[in-house]
């Protein structure tokens, strides 16, 4: 978990009540157990050793060694901690404090060598040290289960968004599209009766029909096979060069395997279609370039195209608009899609972990 230092600032003001709150009672029972009051120097060194344990074990070891699941590090370093903070607190005691004039050490019942003094108020430290060290570790597990709930929370009402989103979306489609059968219907009566006085238009009336079931029949809610997305893909683009007299020039080339790899449906033709609605389609020197690669399950797509001059079709941004927020939901952290758009060439970038 990295820290995050802004809701630190937002903290210091209830943190720093907890620490003056939790120091005067320490010293309050104190003065009433021994009846004799420390100087606040000692006090404030001692209670800054204490502060530093507490924030080092829980801002900086805990997020970066025990929850990155490096148990066996931070124990290493969590007793050398320990231990450094002793040894630091009882040299401070011994020599520091009666130097600087804050006070006097209290000595035990039993008279010891300076050495023996070190190893007692080391001990001392090390009982003292663990206290503040545990309190830190409950801190922070306590912390990280708010965080954790607050996060899940925030999922779930993500979630609900979304699905809201998609029923919606769901009922606006049910609601603007047309009767399906009426039109294959019409759509072969056309082909039937067009195919004996012209050919292509025939075979242009067959692709618009194979384009809009694609469309309408496919698997909307769910995935679809990226064969037949491909396909699509391919249709688009025999119906557009039947548009054109087949002057478009576009190079498509495909690499890999599609077969028995699942997608969702009308991705890719949202790039293809900004490509034809934009692009300068007629130019040998600079055709269209579509590239598709599948290595074992990763999907790499591309486009990249020269752009048209002079009036280009109004584009509002939807279809792209849609197409990111559908792949944020079906593969979160799963993909990427790096757009280049330079005054004179469009190119994207779109690689999905099927």
């Amino acid at each position: 978990m990295a820290i995050d230092y802004r809701a630190l600032r937002r903290q210091l003001l209830p943190h720093g009540l907890a620490w003056l709150g939790f120091i005067g009672y320490e010293q309050a029972v104190f003065l009433l157990s021994s009846m004799s009051a420390p100087s606040a120097g000692s006090v404030l060194l001692n209670y800054l050793l204490n502060i530093a344990l507490f924030y080092l074990n829980g801002l900086v070891l805990l997020p970066r060694l025990y929850e990155s699941r490096r148990y066996g590090r931070y124990a290493l370093a969590a007793l050398a901690l320990l231990a450094t903070y002793s040894l630091v607190r009882s040299t401070l005691y011994l020599y520091l404090v009666p130097a600087l004039g804050l006070g006097t050490t209290p000595l035990p019942a039993t008279p010891l060598s300076r050495t023996g003094l070190l190893a007692y108020y080391w001990a001392q430290s090390f009982y003292r040290g663990t206290f503040f060290q545990m309190l830190s570790t409950g801190y922070w597990f306590a912390r990280r289960s708010v965080q954790m709930q607050v996060q899940k929370r925030r999922q779930e009402e993500a979630l609900r968004v979304a699905e809201h989103s998609l029923m919606e979306a769901n009922l606006a489609f049910l609601k603007n599209q047309i009767n399906p059968h009426f039109l294959f219907n019409s759509l072969n009566f056309l082909y039937a009766q067009v195919y004996p006085h012209s050919e292509p238009a025939a075979q242009g009336i067959l692709l618009l029909a194979e384009t809009m079931r694609y469309a309408l029949h496919e698997e909307i809610h769910g995935k679809v096979m990226l064969d037949q997305e491909v396909k699509h893909l391919h249709n688009y683009i025999a119906l557009n060069q039947l548009r054109f007299n087949n002057k478009l020039q576009v190079d498509f080339a495909q690499q890999g395997s599609t077969h028995f790899l699942r997608i969702i449906p009308l991705v890719l033709i949202t790039f293809v279609e900004n490509c034809f609605k934009h692009g300068e389609l007629t130019d040998a020197a600079h055709p269209l370039r579509i590239r598709l690669a599948v290595v074992e399950s990763k999907l790499t797509f591309e486009t990249h195209n020269k752009k048209r001059l002079g009036p280009k079709e109004k584009s509002t941004g939807i279809g792209l608009a849609n197409t990111r927020q559908r792949l944020d939901l079906v593969y979160p952290g799963r993909y990427t899609l790096d757009l280049d758009n330079t005054p004179d060439y469009y190119s994207c970038k779109l690689v999905i972990d099927l």
